[in-house]
């Protein structure tokens, strides 16, 4: 992990996926053994059972809590950041009080060395305004319920009384949320320099994890499109180390291979590093998948090697291959913002598609639609998207689904779907929405991450219809099954949504905040 700033103390893993804070429960266990207690010890002078100390250390139970928290602190002498907490505490709170000499408002005491966390709560949630129609208007208390997830009456005991506020993920929520200083909250107030989203390990590092026994080409051959459908069902990054050993067992098989087996060869390569180039994008994000989608056009051009040595696969097949790795290259390039070299890579796909096989040319017109429909520089441009479009759809038949010898699943759902988010890039909103209905009717379930992105797209329909509302209860929805996926390039799109509805004038309503809260922005 990137900036584990932690690192001076000692070699603890992240707390959680987000990656701000170390473990507490290795924290915790590392400072015990400092002081040479036993978790007997730490036990009885915490007052709880010796097991309750195996799970906070191993699992991090009972370690939300923030008096949990301070007792070990003060108990094993652990610095208190490494717990999150307010590395000056305790402080000492003086006359005026060190928040009010802080420039802070004249907040009532707690017994703790820190003003009244409900107090602060509410003072910090009448700064927020909700813009509506007959003005702007200060939180209420069903606003930042709303955005917790949690009853109005709850917070009304919050504030009162300081209720329900020994959670600390619940005070770190809080802090973001309302915008208060978390040292305020008896929190670590410093933003370790670390992404949003952890960055990926090395592409090879990951690939380099299972120990399996190398199959034969026949069993490569059968197993090939198994393994596509075991991925996109259940997304584990071990499927991608299976296919990634079994690539570079192809690679040496290369020159084994009679002549007219070589195409058939290339195509198995190819398609089992256009799996590892796919799972890494969604996993990772784009840019840990570049080096094997840079790898697809290296297996499409050995063609041309290949022939020089009078070695030929079939024409055919070269063709697919090259049409296939080069929208690969513009869809990686788009991704990454890079937008003259997605139109470059793009259109030079487009130019070879003759006598492709039916799959690779839907996969290509429909990939390039969307790509030229953002880059459109006129009409004309704009409506040569939608003519690549009514191309790719004059291709599809049950009979051409069933054709997919390069593992697109270019089908009925996915033309659907690649039609919605170009109409959105053309601003045709409400026209999308009737092709993501389509979309969802016909992907199945199995399609995890296409069906997390139809909720992601139906929500930027919304925003764009200035459906604010909806938008913000679908991206919530997607938040939630991207972050359960693990899937980051989605979470990179709903990052941008929200930035777009953080900028509406929805923007300051509980339910962009929860939105923000669970895409970890700050």
């Amino acid at each position: 992990m990137a900036a584990e700033w932690w690192r001076s103390y000692g070699a603890f893993d992240p707390e959680d996926e987000q990656g701000h804070y170390p473990h507490s429960g290795q924290v915790v266990a590392h400072y015990r053994r400092q002081k040479g207690w036993s978790q007997a010890e730490l036990a009885r002078r915490l007052g709880v059972h010796a097991r309750m100390i195996y799970y906070l250390e191993k699992q991090q139970q009972g370690l939300d809590s923030l008096k949990r928290r301070r007792q070990l602190v003060e108990l094993l002498a652990i610095p208190p950041e490494l717990l999150g907490l307010d590395p000056q505490r305790p402080r000492l709170i003086g006359s005026p009080p060190w928040w009010v000499q802080e420039g802070y408002p004249a907040f009532p005491a707690g017994d703790d060395g820190y003003p009244l966390p409900g107090a602060v709560i509410k003072y910090y949630r009448l700064q927020q305004v909700r813009r509506q129609q007959s003005g702007e208007r200060s939180w209420t208390q069903a606003d930042l319920a709303e955005a917790l997830g949690l009853s109005e009456l709850a917070i009304r005991r919050m504030e009162n009384r300081s209720d329900y506020l020994d959670s600390s993920r619940r005070r770190r929520m809080l802090s973001v949320i309302l915008g208060i200083p978390p040292h305020l909250l008896g929190l670590d107030a410093r933003r370790p320099s670390v992404p949003s989203f952890p960055l990926p390990p090395s592409p090879i590092s990951l690939l380099l994890s299972e120990n399996s026994e190398e199959p034969l080409l026949v069993t490569y051959q059968r197993q090939q499109a198994e393994l596509y459908a075991e991925f996109r069902a259940s997304r584990q990054p071990a499927l991608l180390t299976r296919a990634w050993r079994r690539l570079t067992y192809l690679k040496r098989l290369l020159p084994l291979i009679q002549n007219e087996l070589l195409g058939n060869i290339l195509r198995l390569e190819f398609n089992y590093a256009q799996l590892v180039a796919d799972g890494l994008a969604d996993l990772y994000g784009v840019a840990s998948a570049l080096p094997f989608v840079q790898h697809c056009l290296s297996i499409a051009r050995s063609w041309e090697q290949a022939r020089g040595q009078s070695r030929t696969p079939g024409e055919s097949i070269y063709r697919d291959l090259l049409a296939n790795a080069l929208i690969g290259q513009a869809i990686a390039h788009f991704e990454l913002g890079e937008a003259e070299a997605a139109r470059h890579h793009a259109e030079e796909a487009l130019e070879r598609l003759a006598e492709t096989c039916p799959s690779v040319q839907r996969f290509v017109l429909e990939e390039a639609a969307h790509i030229l429909a953002h880059l459109a520089r006129d009409e004309p441009e704009r409506k040569q998207a939608l003519v690549l479009l009514d191309q790719a759809g004059q291709l599809l038949s049950p009979a051409s689904e069933d054709d997919d010898p390069y593992l697109l699943a270019a089908d009925v759902g996915y033309y659907h779907l690649n039609r919605a988010r170009t109409l959105l890039a053309l601003d045709q909103a409400r026209q999308a929405l009737g092709e993501l209905d389509q979309a969802s009717q016909h992907t199945q379930s199995l399609f995890t991450t296409r069906r997390l992105f139809i909720v992601i797209y139906r929500a930027l329909a919304h925003l764009m219809l200035k459906d604010y509302e909806v938008a913000t209860s679908l991206a919530i929805q997607a938040a939630g099954e991207a972050r359960a996926l693990n899937a980051r390039r989605a979470l990179a799109h709903l990052s941008l949504l929200y930035q777009r509805l953080k900028a509406s004038p929805y923007g300051g309503t509980p339910g962009v905040a929860r939105l923000g809260w669970l895409l970890d922005e700050r």
